[in-house]
């Protein structure tokens, strides 16, 4: 095949697939995966589990491919394996969606209902990273002057942890709240 697709991958995680080098012939084969140039390696890199070797004849050599992207978004990097006998090396194509962690949280909406002015009110939600590799978020109010805070803005969620985060309502007028006010979670 001239791709090898590993779809979705989170930034700098690691991710295998598998090609398949077939040899046809009744002679030994001699393969060779060349080295990632340093220009590519901006993007994505790659290891291998044998960069060379010999395939028996009639039969075919599975080799593992671990691609790691280093960038967000389309990854395209070139893998070249060499074939002795044959004047033109194979090229493969390693695509990839490069994603970055994905941190929700369980509520859309905290209720604090009817509060004391100058009494602080603590209500929790609760956030969990569904990725696999580390996020880092910060939770804030997008009002500078809002009677909500957080208590806890910045942190860093393990891969698939969860984590209660606080915020607060400080009434400091009798003033009934015009609607929302929303919270941000940057990740």
């Amino acid at each position: 095949s001239e791709f090898l697709e590993f779809n979705h991958c989170f930034l700098k995680y690691p991710r295998t697939r598998e090609i398949k080098i077939i040899n046809e012939d009744n002679l030994k084969a001699r393969f060779e995966i060349v080295q990632q140039d340093e220009q590519s390696k901006r993007m994505g890199t790659y290891e291998v589990d044998q960069w060379s070797g010999v395939i028996e004849p009639k039969s075919t050599k599975i080799i593992t491919v671990k691609l790691r992207t280093e960038i967000l978004g389309n990854v395209r990097v070139n893998f070249v394996v060499k074939l002795d006998g044959q004047h033109q090396s194979q090229m493969i194509m390693l695509l990839a969606t490069s994603i970055g962690p994905n941190v929700r949280p369980d509520t859309e909406e905290i209720d604090f209902g009817n509060v004391t002015v100058l009494e602080p009110v603590p209500r929790k939600i609760k956030i969990k990273n569904e990725a696999e590799i580390d996020a880092e978020y910060t939770a804030f109010t997008k009002k500078k002057d809002s009677i909500w805070k957080v208590v806890e803005r910045y942190g860093v969620l393990k891969p698939y942890e969860e984590k209660q985060i606080q915020v607060v309502c400080l009434a400091d007028e009798v003033v009934k709240s015009e609607g929302k006010e929303q919270l941000a979670l940057e990740v």
